[in-house]
């Protein structure tokens, strides 16, 4: 839960920025339409799929660099172990 602490911060500050966004603009018709799209039933998989393959990106990124970071110490033996973890 530590490690992703900048990833839960981040979306916390989209959804908080998302909902002022909505608050401030409510004379805008857009939002109503947006929902309309999103609500089809057609369309609720994709909806549920985006914030899935946000975390996942995120996630592989993550291990990624935490790895490159391991092979720039001169610990790559460690590596293999990490991923096993």
């Amino acid at each position: 839960m530590g490690r992703h602490r900048g990833f839960i911060l981040i979306s916390i500050l989209v959804c908080v920025a998302g909902f002022a966004s909505w608050y401030f603009n409510q004379k805008w018709e857009g939002w109503e339409y947006i929902l309309q799209i999103v609500g089809k039933g057609d369309n609720m998989p994709i909806a549920g799929l985006i914030p899935i393959i946000t975390f996942f990106t995120y996630l592989a990124l993550d291990e990624a660099f935490r790895h490159d970071r391991l092979i720039k110490q001169g610990r790559e033996d460690e590596v293999l172990d990490e991923m096993y973890k």
